[in-house]
């Protein structure tokens, strides 16, 4: 019988070739699934940072009122600020970086409409507006490092009264362009916070092509204070829209603010 060298031995060479051949098959499988559960950290991560920030800022307690209106400053100074609330929440942000995030903060309240409360006419001491009439302000915040860099206030649309921050809030679902009914903001008194944010997310495709995928969260939520106090108003902040001049116009007097001090009715 003739003798088989151990070069020439081809048996288990099949395996071994299906072996290699079927792991460059599995390598992308492997890496997809890696880049798949990542993504979804990540956007479980940003939805976390949007609603910590959000209840944050709804539950910031602010200075003393001036006419009726309490103020939160946008940057630091003697008390907590927008930015300091943005800060804390970009610590939570970890294991992953922050850095390039950027941040929008803005609050709508709605100041008086066509029928007032409760009911439209029942007093001269309501006051009245021939279209809804809203307060409103926006800071925005890109992430440096670690802290939160004013940068404008015109991320979500806070600059008028008519446009993205108003619909949002007025709408049901949510959208820019409005519409629908039973909105976070429907009558006098009203108060709604939006807070919005978004992240350039490379993910391990980012190191092989020159793409990014951009992530973008949002949450809403109401000033926890408004059940017992008057609107909470950002006058330093690069967008800041209190329309009591608009009630002075229309005709209502020397009105400085149309919520009263329990946000039950308006009235001057």
């Amino acid at each position: 019988m003739r003798k088989r060298g151990l070069l020439s031995d081809r048996r288990g060479t099949a395996a071994v070739e299906f072996a290699l051949i079927f792991g460059l098959f599995l390598l992308p499988l492997f890496i997809g699934l890696i880049e798949v559960v990542t993504l979804y950290r990540a956007q479980e991560k940003l939805n976390a940072f949007v609603s910590n920030l959000a209840l944050m800022v709804s539950i910031e307690t602010p200075g003393s009122a001036v006419s009726g209106v309490y103020s939160l400053p946008a940057t630091g100074g003697g008390g907590t600020s927008l930015q300091d609330v943005c800060n804390g929440a970009v610590a939570g942000f970890k294991p992953y970086p922050a850095n390039g995030l950027t941040v929008q903060i803005a609050s709508v309240t709605m100041q008086a409409g066509p029928k007032g409360l409760p009911a439209s006419n029942s007093s001269s001491s309501f006051v009245y507006n021939g279209s809804n009439l809203y307060d409103e302000w926006e800071q925005d915040f890109t992430v440096s490092g670690s802290n939160c860099v004013a940068s404008g206030g015109s991320g979500i649309g806070a600059a008028g009264t008519s446009n993205n921050a108003i619909n949002l809030m007025t709408s049901n679902p949510p959208s820019t362009s409005g519409g629908g009914s039973g909105g976070l903001v429907q009558y006098p008194c009203d108060n709604g916070i939006i807070v919005k944010a978004q992240m350039n997310y490379p993910g391990l495709l980012g190191l092989i092509i020159n793409h990014t995928m951009v992530l973008t969260q949002s949450a809403y939520m109401r000033w926890r204070y408004a059940s017992t106090m008057s609107e909470l108003q950002c006058p330093t902040c690069a967008v800041s829209n209190n329309n009591s001049t608009a009630l002075y116009s229309s005709g209502n007097g020397s009105v400085t603010q149309a919520c009263n001090t329990n946000d039950t009715s308006a009235k001057n």
